[in-house]
């Protein structure tokens, strides 16, 4: 009766080792997965106020469009290349 109990103590301890090591795979499997959606959130976060600066500088340059006479002189200046008398234009090669 011993020895049968024994047996039984070792089957039941390897069971309950076997479940413990699956138990920290998949611990460590999901910290893995962690680590990896949070560089993506990260790099979403970063996405999104870049989006957000570039956002406020259209919309900066929009109300400048409805708003100052004189910067649509100067984009209208700059996009026809119409150059004024007293101007000096330096033309670059890329």
């Amino acid at each position: 009766m011993k020895t049968s109990r024994k047996v039984i103590l070792m089957f039941i301890l390897g069971i309950l080792s076997f479940i413990n090591i699956k138990l920290t795979m998949s611990l460590i499997d999901t910290r893995h997965e962690e680590i990896r959606l949070s560089k993506k959130l990260n790099s979403l976060f970063e996405r999104r106020q870049t989006a957000e600066n570039q956002f406020v500088l259209k919309q900066d340059h929009m109300r400048k469009m409805l708003t100052d006479k004189d910067f649509m002189k100067q984009i209208t200046h700059q996009k026809t290349g119409y150059i004024k008398g007293k101007e000096t234009v330096f033309k670059f090669e890329d």
